[in-house]
């Protein structure tokens, strides 16, 4: 046997064999490199286009279903609601614009040729705000109510003349003094007025609108006839000044009134609350608060 040729002949097979094998591995590799390079991407943007596709056949299944689709009439119709939305707004807007301007407004003077014209001075404001004073205690006194010492927050600079810058605030308080006067003295059952004051803060104002307004806090204190408690809330509310009531207290005081001897400086008459031209006497406080409206 020649044994020289058997070796050659197995070594040129195992060459072979070899060379078949690294051949198939080279092969492989690139095929795997294509897949993850080129294949695998494309699969996944297919899969998630499948998904996309899917999703959007699943909401329009559902849109199908619905009763009422977003057509061009249920457009128009939201459109007109935003429209009168906006509309309700501005009235609103122009409603609380004009319960402001009494408030916003300063004392006017008499001029012969212009007729009203505001007072612009404040020597003259000061004047007009202490003559002003003058009517609103002579309407009290007139009106047999019994009125309490420091009862009216009016401010005093005495000899001094004030700025502008402490005048328009002071201006606003006297209107709103003012108004509640109004609704005291026309018949609201009134017998002695304790004590209108201005508070520090509002109980129920909502600080989220002070974009639109703020509030001037009050409170009113007084004696009245029960049977008048509607007619002074009635009194406040019709007034030019915008009053929001936040709340109102009621005690007992055990006085009575008649039509033939009011209380006077603190008396009691010696009716029997039983009699019937007798009214009982409540002692009311009232809270609330004015908008200041934002222009």
């Amino acid at each position: 046997m020649d044994f020289s040729q058997l070796k050659k002949t197995l070594s040129d097979t195992f060459t072979g064999v070899f060379g078949f094998w690294i051949a198939a591995g080279i092969i492989f590799f690139i095929l795997i490199l294509v897949f993850f390079i080129g294949i695998y991407p494309l699969s996944n943007q297919y899969a998630k286009s499948c998904s996309a596709i899917q999703d959007s056949s699943t909401a329009l299944e559902r849109n199908v279903l619905k009763k009422d689709l977003y057509n061009g009439k249920w457009i128009e119709s939201k459109k007109r609601e935003v429209d009168l939305y906006r509309k309700e707004i501005e009235e609103c807007n122009s409603f609380l614009k004009e319960m402001d301007d009494r408030l916003e407004a300063v004392f006017m003077t008499e001029d012969p040729e212009k007729g009203g014209v505001r007072i612009g001075d404040v020597a003259l404001w000061k004047s007009e705000y202490t003559r002003r004073i003058a009517l609103l205690l002579e309407k009290i006194q007139k009106s047999n109510v019994i009125l309490d010492k420091g009862a009216l927050p009016f401010r005093d600079w005495g000899a001094d003349i004030p700025p502008w810058d402490d005048i328009l605030p002071v201006q606003k308080k006297f209107w709103i003094i003012e108004a509640l006067i109004h609704g005291i003295v026309n018949d609201a059952g009134v017998v002695r007025l304790e004590k209108i004051q201005f508070r520090e803060s509002s109980y129920s104002y909502d600080p989220s609108f002070a974009h639109l307004y703020t509030a001037i806090p009050v409170s009113l204190r007084a004696e009245l006839r029960t049977d008048h408690i509607n007619f002074l809330l009635h009194g406040i509310l019709k007034s030019e000044i915008p009053f929001v009531i936040e709340g109102v207290t009621i005690v007992r005081t055990g006085k009575v009134y008649t039509p033939d001897r009011s209380l006077k400086n603190g008396d009691v008459p010696g009716q029997d609350i039983s009699d019937p031209v007798s009214t009982p006497v409540i002692h009311v406080t009232v809270d609330a608060y004015v908008i200041d409206y934002k222009a």
